[in-house]
This record gives structure tokens, sequence and C-alpha cells, in this order.
């Protein structure tokens, strides 16, 4: 069995420097981007590949070290006027999410947001003459996991610690360390996790 050479991991660990470089350079200038255009950013965000188009003329805070991750498809987060859209601390926010805010719509810290992931606090449109517009806010908790292709519609609250399996739509609110699926989701059991855990 031969020893690595040398120059090799070197190499190697230049390359990972470098990248490093990349994205810290990258996410110091799309945090002053942001923050010029009156977004409250506690510290500097991280972005690997596309950053999210934001658009509306509501209010966006981003927590401390948020991450965004743009391949293949572009997030897009809108904020209606008077709404408001956060995002904790540690948060990682994957590819081609959709969050849109007519009221308000929290995300806590240290979540984890898969691909393709929509969180809408409204249904837009009626469903029957005179039934209105519903807009609620959507409250999502500490430590929670959403999967891919999951959609959470107006009004939900989902507690810290829970999990939200792929392709789920949840029309309800789960208390905290709850796992729910499904279409339309429900409760499958409790979590076990001590209230300092952290799924990271």
């Amino acid at each position: 069995m031969h020893a690595p050479r040398r120059g090799a991991a070197i190499r190697g660990g230049s390359v990972v420097n470098i990248y490093r470089a990349r994205r810290y350079i990258k996410g110091t200038i799309i945090t002053f981007i942001w923050v010029m255009r009156g977004i409250e950013i506690s510290d500097r965000v991280s972005v690997l590949g596309v950053s999210p188009h934001i658009a509306g003329k509501g209010n966006f805070r981003f927590g401390s070290r948020v991450s965004f991750r743009g391949l293949g498809s572009r997030s897009w987060f809108h904020a209606r006027r008077n709404a408001s859209l956060s995002i904790g601390s540690k948060s990682f926010i994957n590819s081609g999410v959709m969050i849109d805010a007519s009221v308000a719509v929290s995300i806590g810290k240290r979540c984890l947001i898969g691909d393709s992931v929509v969180i809408q606090d409204s249904n837009y449109h009626e469903v029957e003459d005179g039934a209105g517009v519903k807009a609620k806010a959507v409250l999502i908790g500490d430590n929670v996991w959403i999967g891919r292709n999951s959609i959470i519609l107006p009004g939900v609250e989902i507690g810290d610690h829970s999990v939200i399996g792929a392709g789920s739509v949840v029309t309800k609110s789960a208390p905290p360390r709850s796992l729910v699926a499904g279409n339309p989701a429900r409760i499958i059991r409790e979590i076990v996790a001590p209230q300092d855990y952290i799924r990271f």
C-alpha cells in the first residue's frame, strides 16, 4: 500500500480552499446586495449555485449563516406589501424552493428545507362563491426537516424537531416532534428528540 504523494494532498487541499474562498466571497457580495435592498440579515449568507430570486415589497429577515443551494433550479421568495418572510439562523434552503408570504411565513433556526418545497400562507382564490380568500400565517419551528416536493398550506404551524416526509401536502398543524407524511398529510408518530437536539 503506497502512501499518498505529498504534492497530490497539497493540490487537493488547495482546490478545497479555493472553493471555500469563492463561496465566501460570493456570499459576502450577495449579502451586501440584499442589505442594500433593505433585507435584514444578521450575518453573511452562504450561496451555492444561483442565489434565490427575491420579490415583493414586504419585509425579509434572514438569520446568521443561512445557506441557500441553487443547483438545477432557482428558489423564489415573495413577500407582499406589509407581509413578512423570515428564515432563522443556520437553516438550509435547497434548490427550487418557493415561499410566498401574503401575511407571514416564519422558518425557525437550523431547519432543512428540501428541493422544490412550496410554502404559502394564502390560497390566492376562493374555492366557492362567498368563501373568500384564505390567508393565515405559516409558522415553522426550530430544527424542522421538510422533505422534497412537500407543500405547506395556509395557517399551518409545525412544532420544533418535526419531520415532514417527501411529497406531503400539509393542511393541518403538527405539535413538536411529529413525523408527518401523506396527501393529505397526517401525523405518523412522535419523534424521540431532546430539546437541545440538532439534526445537522
